[in-house]
């Protein structure tokens, strides 16, 4: 018991912050757990331990390092929630009678003594700073694999690390070519704007940091928008906004990329990423501007100075995504402009490839996202805008073009109109069945355009990666179960779930409310699309998507429905993948992509880095060479140029643009080392198997 009270003195001598919990928020607490109990679709969810499970959650989210809780202050308030789980607790008997059992004031302590905590380390970090005496010739390291680190037991042990970090940050800048006394200014300034963003939290932001813990307990997809956030979010979804089409998170203390709006300026330059993260931004047109430097801001202050009048530049300094060390960096030059509906449009380009004695025109379609202007759809305009619609008449060009096969590429496509995923099926398959839908009460229904007439009758492909999601996996999943063409690429997503968007008495919720399944029963819930032929990939895929998602809903299936296939040899697949095989071992491009694999698997079991200055110059310097040299080895075996040094390389990648003054310039064959084996593979398709689209089998 003593160390309990000394524990709770503690934290009240550290309290800065006391962001107590209203009476409106207790209410909207109770209507927030309501409507997830009632309406998610695992209404049925085992709600015994939810206070524990939500702990255990919100301490990963607030300290996944384990650098802020001691031990014994885990143990502490994970005892304080499981109080509210534990039915012979007298305190839970009264919670268990009200309409919520959740321990909100628990949590709004819990998240105060965080942001306390976070103070105070800042706090230390800036003396240890002022200082001056971190010595960087030492065999020093951090421990960067978190899921092997124990919690520390004193905050002694805490306080080393807060120094560890300090010494870390001051050294990652260093090594992005700055003096040491610039480095330490830059990661002074950074800290005092992390502890200015803590000073601007108030109860909305603490309330959404609970009831967002509360409703990832469901699964990761619904979540609460505070009236701000709600406006944010109707402005994104409209995508009337002038910017550069990126939708930001905070990780980190870094504003990271989480995805890039498909025909937005962001996707245009093809240079940025999900994950990458954002350390500086320039106004470009701006005159004697200064790189900001926005590494612990707040989010909404970052997107801000991002947004801007359309036609202006803005320049954003980088740490890419992949990166093996945090002091690379790439700057990413974007002309603001507002994202209109027909910058998401279908593009297409028409090739040419030889297959022996024959040539065979292949069209390439690229789809961005699954479109569809809703505002002249309700208006009855008869021009309105579609993804089907524009994809219809490229097919129909392509036929008039005697286009002999068509590649669809859905590569980081994340969905969109379910209605459009259904009409563009019907384009390749006829009238049909192409999904089914569980609702939360167990009801099951069909979907799909049974009016719809078969436009393409000849062979076709679909291309994705770990990025097609929602609309995307039931356009892939459709076409493979009928077999009316192969799925090449990698692993998608695994979002087999539908969400609904509910006002609440202030802000609103986005709710699960039921999960989509292929017509074979199939549930495509965290397993995804499984591609007939793999596609080599630069990184391990499962590392992102549904499945490595905290309570994400789990794999299910269902009855079929009845359908017809279109006839596929049964070797087929078997032929093309032998095929793409051998041309995977003789192709300096795709082999590329693997060395690019082998270094990435021995760099992710890395588990420490130095803090030795020496030893990270050595490793960057290791790092450069090992990409110059398997650059060099790439453009050897193609008879290119090579490169004499890799900031030759850099200054080529930095300088090189598109020359090309077609319209579809985008599809870019030569630069595209996937989309080019594609279209290997789907031409293989076309010769070994001319006729099999003329219609479904009986």
């Amino acid at each position: 018991m003593s160390l309990i009270v000394i524990l709770l003195l503690s934290i009240n001598i550290e309290a800065k912050i006391q962001i107590p919990v209203s009476a409106e928020k207790q209410e909207l607490c109770k209507e927030i757990y309501k409507k997830m109990t009632d309406e998610h679709f695992f209404n049925e969810k085992d709600l015994s331990s939810i206070n524990s499970e939500i702990f255990d959650a919100i301490v990963d989210q607030l300290d996944s390092q384990k650098i802020y809780f001691t031990k014994n202050e885990i143990s502490f308030y994970k005892k304080k929630f499981f109080k509210f789980d534990n039915p012979t607790s007298y305190q839970n008997q009264n919670i268990k009678a009200s309409l919520c059992p959740i321990d909100l004031k628990s949590k709004f302590e819990f998240i105060n003594l965080y942001f306390n905590r976070l103070i105070e380390a800042t706090n230390y970090q800036l003396k240890e700073i002022a200082k001056k005496n971190f010595d960087f010739t030492k065999e020093e390291f951090i421990l960067i694999d978190y899921d092997q680190k124990k919690r520390m037991k004193t905050k002694f042990e805490l306080k080393k690390a807060w120094r560890s970090r300090a010494k870390n940050d001051v050294l990652t800048s260093m090594l992005a070519d700055k003096e040491l006394e610039k480095a330490m200014e830059t990661i002074e300034k950074r800290y005092k704007n992390r502890l200015r963003r803590i000073s601007q939290r108030n109860e909305e932001d603490v309330f959404s940091i609970s009831m967002n813990n509360l409703t990832s307990f469901f699964d990761p997809h619904s979540s609460y928008f505070s009236p701000k956030s709600a406006e944010d979010f109707e402005m994104r979804m409209s995508l009337k906004l002038e910017g550069i089409g990126a939708l930001l998170t905070t990780e980190d203390d870094y504003p990271t990329i989480v995805s890039v709006v498909p025909g937005g300026p962001a996707e245009k330059t093809g240079k940025i990423n999900p994950d990458d993260k954002i350390v500086k931004i320039s106004q470009v047109e701006e005159l004697n501007s200064t790189p900001t430097d926005v590494v612990g801001w707040r989010i909404d202050e970052v997107v801000q100075l991002i947004r801007g009048k359309a036609g202006t530049k803005v320049e954003l300094e980088i740490i890419p995504g992949k990166t093996e060390d945090f002091s690379e960096r790439k700057f990413v030059t974007i002309i603001r402009e507002e994202v209109k509906l027909e910058e998401q449009a279908a593009k297409s380009r028409v090739i040419e490839i030889k297959r022996n004695l024959q040539t065979i025109k292949v069209g390439i379609i690229d789809l961005p996202a699954f479109y569809i202007d809703f505002n002249a759809w309700r208006n009855r305009d008869p021009n309105f805008r579609s993804s089907s619609k524009d994809v219809e008449m490229i097919l129909r060009k392509f036929d008039d073009q005697s286009v002999d096969a068509v590649l669809i590429d859905l590569r980081g496509n994340s969905g969109g109109s379910l209605y459009e995923a259904n009409k563009l099926i019907g384009l390749f398959v006829s009238s049909g069945a192409t999904l089914q839908v569980k609702e939360s009460n167990g009801s099951v229904r069909s979907w799909g355009d049974y009016t719809a007439k078969q436009v393409w009758k000849k062979p076709m492909a679909v291309m994705v990666d770990r990025y097609s999601a929602s609309a995307s996996e039931i356009f892939a999943g459709a076409i493979q179960d009928y077999q009316r063409g192969i799925i090449i690429g990698q692993k998608t997503f695994g979002k087999g779930t539908v969400q609904k968007l509910d006002d609440l008495s202030s802000g609103q919720i986005k709710i699960t409310e039921s999960k989509f399944y292929r017509i074979t029963g199939s549930g495509m819930q965290s397993k995804g699309i499984k591609p007939d032929i793999t596609l080599p990939s630069t990184w391990d895929v499962e590392e992102i998507g549904e499945s490595s998602l905290d309570a994400a809903l789990p794999w299910d299936e269902i009855k079929p429905v009845r359908f017809k296939k279109f006839y596929m040899g049964s070797s087929l697949i078997s032929q093309l993948n032998d095929r793409h095989l051998k041309r995977v071992n003789q192709s300096p491009n795709l082999q590329y992509i693997l060395d690019i694999r082998k270094r990435y698997e021995i760099q992710k079991n890395k588990e420490m880095i130095s803090l030795n200055l020496t030893n990270r110059k050595i490793e960057n310097k290791e790092r450069e060479l090992w990409a110059l040299n398997v650059e060099n080895k790439r453009r050897a075996s193609l008879n290119l140029e090579t490169f004499n040094s890799f900031k030759e390389m850099e200054n080529y990648n930095d300088n090189k643009e598109i020359k090309d003054d077609r319209e579809d310039y985008e599809i870019d064959i030569d630069n595209d080392y996937l989309l080019n084996e594609s279209l290997q593979i789907l031409s293989d398709y076309t010769v070994l198997d001319q006729n099999i689209y003329l219609s479904k089998a009986a």
